[in-house]
């Protein structure tokens, strides 16, 4: 009877059923670009996805996109490259491409905003109302930032400020070692 109530007590604790709880946002930036934001997205989506019916994600500020098509607003939309690897990976059909990727910095961008043709407001507006949606159809949601610190601090975007809008968790990726090993040709 003792062996049997063990092994009850053992098989529900590993197939817990989905949380049900929304919890504070998890927002993955990086100290230089290149460092693993977008592979340490992927491994975290796949483990939220076995704790969460619906994980959401969203890359507030983009730099490289892409054209895709929008079915909610019936059109083609330029989104960050990223946004499309991860929502054909782990099937988000939940969310629209619309909302994944609110801010796009292409070539350009900042000279149009010190211009003044950019709104500092419009661009916070674009990211807090795409954060709502992607939150109220996701039980917990996963960002990931842009380039490195410093990306996005002339348009007042940069990902500090975004995860601190969105009460989001940071989850810092730094590069390891103590210092880069560079050769020199010689011989020691």
């Amino acid at each position: 009877i003792v062996a049997r109530s063990i092994t009850a007590a053992s098989r529900s604790a590993c197939h817990r059923p989905f949380s049900t709880k929304k919890q504070r946002p998890i927002f993955v930036a990086a100290t230089k670009q290149h460092v693993g934001k977008t592979t340490t997205s992927l491994a975290l989506m796949s483990g939220l996805q076995k704790r969460f019916a619906k994980v959401g994600f969203i890359k507030p500020v983009g730099q490289q996109h892409v054209t895709v098509y929008s079915p909610t607003l019936g059109k083609d939309i330029r989104v960050d490259k990223d946004i499309c690897l991860l929502k054909e990976q782990f099937h988000l059909d939940h969310i629209d491409y619309q909302h994944m990727s609110p801010v796009i910095i292409p070539r350009g961008y900042t000279k149009r905003y010190i211009d003044g043709k950019i709104c500092h407001d419009k661009q916070l507006r674009h990211i807090e109302a795409s954060f709502a949606e992607v939150s109220r159809a996701s039980d917990v949601v996963l960002a990931e930032g842009t380039g490195h610190c410093a990306v996005g601090s002339i348009v007042n975007v940069n990902n500090a400020h975004v995860a601190s809008m969105v009460g989001a968790s940071m989850l810092l990726i730094a590069n390891g070692g103590l210092g880069e090993f560079q050769t020199t040709g010689e011989s020691m």
